[in-house]
């Protein structure tokens, strides 16, 4: 009976019911199956299970005993769950609030839906008041609204009850969905939509709204539906924030490019839709950039770049991009020198890659400032004062030392240092 895909290893598992154990495959059909070591588990009539791959297990339900179980994905075994204060008669389906740290499954012939910690600090059965239970199978969680659902096999409905422990049970709305022996349901928080497996005679794969708003059922044209339980739904990543660029302003700089951020998989919804695997395509004033797909890269000139993150899983692939971040060219060229020896002061110019601001400063000089409004040359004034001008006046001649600041804009400021000599008629 396969029930659950495992995204963290690229495999799928599932129970065998009569063969008392679990199984696993990898999902790129590469085959290289095999028995997972359960060794200090339970497995008697293992039914649908659910694997947490931030703690490396899978838990299942033993349906002809009272125990629930785990393994260990690593293969070095597993045990059972402390369940005391707990139902646990007839088990049929788990689910995993890794939140709250617990499991819960449904007591097909205890008529209860209960839950033990996660720490192995015993359980405890919830409270359903206004829901029906009639041989319950499978559970499901919707953290968006604190509920829990379950299917009952024995009156053909759907049910819920708040996962607080108030109550606030009831049955959900299935019209215009087939609902025959319903086994297993897996909730998608973000289409509001709750699926079930009728293993009935018409072996539909059917839905509901979880607004109350009523359903239908799936078109399975082209699959095997036969006493289809506990369905697992398979989504491609979905992104929740784009990628960041990071990085210097300057042509020359590595730029970085962070994952983003993307939903995480809903354990306790039988969701999966985690990326796998991320690529990276880097873009210049919105152009892809040749053979620019790692991680970082090197702007080697001025321009606007940006990354492209692409996430995937076994459903496919979606992408987010990130906002453009400015290389700006900072580079600049000093020209000529033109002295005024009548005044004993200079000009100089300076060629600038684009728009910025000029500053000319050094000792015994006046600091001097220029905005240049686009690409081409500025004018910078160099005049004395102090001790230098003094020095002009009684000699005729002042070595000086001046530093030219060049910051663009938006981009980040460079200097040049240069050594000079005025010169004045005396």
């Amino acid at each position: 009976m396969l029930s659950a895909a495992a995204q963290g290893s690229d495999r799928v598992f599932w129970a065998n019911e009569a063969g008392g154990n679990i199984s696993f495959a990898n999902l790129d059909g590469s085959g290289n199956g095999g028995t997972l070591n359960t060794t200090g588990a339970t497995t008697t009539l293992p039914k649908g299970e659910a694997i947490d791959i931030a703690t490396g297990k899978v838990y299942w339900a033993n349906e002809a005993t009272t125990k629930i179980s785990f393994a260990n994905l690593d293969g070095s075994g597993g045990g059972d769950l402390n369940t005391t204060g707990a139902t646990v008669e007839g088990p049929s389906g788990v689910a995993i609030d890794p939140a709250l740290g617990k499991i819960y499954w449904a007591n097909s012939t205890g008529n209860s839906i209960s839950f033990a910690n996660l720490n192995g600090g015993g359980g405890g059965n919830l409270n359903t008041t206004g829901a029906a239970l009639n041989l319950p199978v499978g559970v499901a969680i919707d953290p968006a609204t604190g509920r829990i659902y379950w299917a009952n096999f024995g009156n053909d409905s759907i049910a819920f009850a708040n996962l607080d422990g108030s109550g606030g049970g009831g049955g959900l709305s299935t019209s215009g969905a087939t609902i025959s022996q319903p086994q297993g349901v897996a909730i998608d928080p973000a289409t509001g939509r709750i699926y079930w497996a009728n293993v009935g005679s018409s072996n539909a794969i059917s839905f509901a709204s979880l607004s109350g708003s009523g359903g239908g059922d799936l078109a399975i044209t082209g699959a095997t539906s036969n006493f289809a339980v506990f369905p697992v739904l398979l989504k491609t990543p979905v992104g929740t924030a784009a990628p960041t660029v990071s990085g210097s302003n300057t042509p020359g700089s590595i730029l970085s490019c962070s994952q983003g951020s993307w939903a995480t998989d809903l354990l306790g919804s039988s969701l999966y839709r985690a990326p796998r695997s991320f690529s990276y395509q880097w873009t210049d004033n919105g152009q892809p950039v040749v053979g620019a797909t790692s991680s970082s890269f090197t702007a080697s000139v001025a321009g606007s770049y940006g990354c492209q993150v692409t996430a995937e899983n076994q459903a496919g692939s979606s992408s987010q991009a990130s906002i453009s971040h400015a290389v700006i060219a900072n580079a600049f060229t000093l020209g000529k020198l033109k002295l005024n020896k009548k005044k004993g002061n200079a000009k100089l110019s300076v060629a600038v890659p684009g728009p910025g601001a000029l500053t000319l400063t050094g000792k015994g000089l006046k600091t001097t400032n220029a905005n240049a409004h686009a690409a081409g040359s500025s004018t910078l004034s160099v005049t004395p004062k102090g001790k230098t001008k003094h020095k002009l006046s009684a000699s005729g001649k002042a070595k000086v030392k001046i530093t030219i600041t060049f910051t663009p804009t938006g981009g980040i400021a460079a200097s040049q240092t240069k050594a000079i000599t005025l010169k004045k008629h005396i």
